[in-house]
This record gives C-alpha cells, sequence and structure tokens, in this order.
C-alpha cells in the first residue's frame, strides 16, 4: 500500500516442521490521474525449491572440504621431490611437473566449489582506489597473456575511488581478465576501461575473442553453466568463475552484464559504489 515494487522477496511462514518458504512480489496500481490506487502481491510456495538449495549447497561444500586434504598431500610430496628435480630423469620431471599442473587446478576448482557453495561470502567495503587494483590484476595476467598471444591494456583513471573490498574486486578483476584471455584462444586483445559519476563506478573488461550468443550470455553467471562455444574449443573450466564473481559484486550492492556475440568478443561491466553505500531504494 506504500507503493512499493519487488520481486522475490523470501518470507518465512509459520514455525516447526509446518513452516513453509514464500517467495512474494508486489507492483503498484495507478489510476489514470497517476495516484496510487492499491497493489497487486502474488505469493508462491517455494519451500521445496529452498530445500533443495540448501541440501545442494551441504553437499559441495562437504565434497569440496573432502578433496581439499588429499589434494594438499599430493602437492606437497610433489613439491619436495621437484626440488631435487635436478636429480631425476628428465622424462620423470616432466610428469611430475604435469601431476603438480593439474593438482593445482584441482585445488583451485575446490575452491571455487567451497566458494559457490558458501552463503557466508563477506566482503568488508572501505574507500578504494580502484586504478590500483587495475594494474595490479594486469600485471599478474602478463605472463599468461603473453603466452596466449594476447595484447593487454587499460585505459582507466587514476586514482578511481570506489566503496569496494579491494581483496574481493581484485578477485574479480584477476577472474575476469583470465578469463577475456582464456577465451581468446588465437591471440588478440584484452582491454580495461572505467568511467564515473557521484554515485557509481563502471569498470569493463573488453576482449576480442571468440565470443558467444546472446542466448549464452544471458546465463553467463548461472553456476556450471558453460558457453557452446567454449565447449566446441574444448576450453578448460567448470562453468563456476563468474558465478561467484557475480555473489561478490552484489555483496557490495552492485551489479555485473555482460555484452556479447558469436565471433565478435565480450565486454563484462561491472557497476559498484563510488564513495559510501549504494542509496536506499
Amino acid at each position: 500500500m506504500a507503493g512499493e515494487s519487488f520481486a522475490d522477496y523470501l518470507v518465512w511462514a509459520g514455525e516447526g516442521p509446518e513452516q513453509r518458504a514464500i517467495s512474494t512480489a508486489a507492483r503498484p496500481l495507478v489510476g489514470e490521474d497517476g495516484r496510487l490506487t492499491g497493489a497487486v502481491v502474488v505469493y508462491t510456495d517455494v519451500t521445496g525449491w529452498v530445500e533443495s538449495l540448501a541440501a545442494n549447497q551441504e553437499l559441495v561444500s562437504n565434497v569440496s572440504h573432502e578433496f581439499k586434504n588429499p589434494l594438499n598431500s599430493i602437492l606437497g610430496n610433489v613439491d619436495l621431490v621437484l626440488d631435487d628435480a635436478d636429480s631425476l630423469p628428465r622424462q620423470v620431471a616432466q610428469r611430475l611437473l604435469v601431476v603438480q599442473r593439474n593438482a593445482e587446478r584441482l585445488l583451485d576448482l575446490v575452491a571455487d566449489l567451497t566458494a559457490s557453495a558458501s552463503t557466508t561470502l563477506n566482503v568488508h567495503p572501505k574507500r578504494t582506489d580502484l586504478a590500483s587494483l587495475v594494474e595490479t590484476s594486469l600485471g599478474s595476467a602478463q605472463a599468461l597473456a603473453q603466452r596466449s598471444h594476447v595484447e593487454i591494456a587499460a585505459d582507466v583513471p587514476s586514482p578511481l575511488w570506489a566503496y569496494a573490498d579491494p581483496l574481493r574486486i581484485g578477485q574479480v578483476l584477476d577472474n575476469l581478465v583470465s578469463n577475456a584471455i582464456k577465451y581468446s584462444p588465437d591471440g588478440g586483445k584484452v582491454s580495461i576501461s572505467a568511467d564515473a559519476d557521484r554515485q557509481w563506478v563502471r569498470l569493463s573488461v573488453t576482449d576480442t575473442g571468440m565470443g558467444m550468443s546472446s542466448e549464452d550470455a544471458a546465463r553467463a553467471f548461472n553456476r556450471f553453466f558453460r558457453a557452446e562455444t567454449a565447449r566446441k574449443a574444448a576450453i578448460p573450466g567448470a562453468g563456476l568463475g563468474l558465478s561467484i564473481t557475480r555473489m561478490i559484486v552484489e555483496r557490495h550492492g552492485g551489479t555485473i552484464a555482460c555484452e556479447s556475440g558469436e565471433g565478435q568478443g565480450s565486454t563484462f561491466t561491472v557497476t559498484l559504489p563510488a564513495e559510501g553505500p549504494p542509496p536506499a531504494f
């Protein structure tokens, strides 16, 4: 009756075993004269869906936890053996490097699974210069870009202040930049640009790689989703990085969007609060 408009607002009703999860949505009704005359409110029972999601997250979290110890043991022992790599036959050392590389990849995947299942991913925003985070991210990606014959560049004003967690937004940038390089298998260019106003800062990561269809772009942030172009090109991945990236950005009160076309590259745009918490709506 206050004229609010919302969707997917979760409400728990009842107590004990009879408690139900209700998804609610509301839209105001406005007369021809522009005055509020009422509202339409829709309620949907989503208890089963919420319980299934919780069970799925618990399973993923438990499995990920159980994977960590043996993987760390494998990596620790391989590292110890490779400390004396000069005394090993060349072929043996090469095979151990393959074991090490793939174990590290599995450990990264486990970390992604753990993060994707977590409902307590915390952010600690503060006044942060995004320009320095961009510089650090590009520096970290330089070696991968050179191996992939990809040029990387940034056009970001310095300083560029935002209200953000530097650790988490650094993670977002690293993921977007590494993805842009990975999905440019034939070389190309990856660039980061930025603009800002009094309320928001926008960072865009653009590549000239393989791109994806508009339908795939709309689903890019879904957990475990992989675009058809990536599957056909046999590019490794589990489809978790972008869902974690969106989770981090949304915990900041920001948004992330994707624009792409097959064979036309992709642009991912992150919007963050400029100086303080986002305005209340």
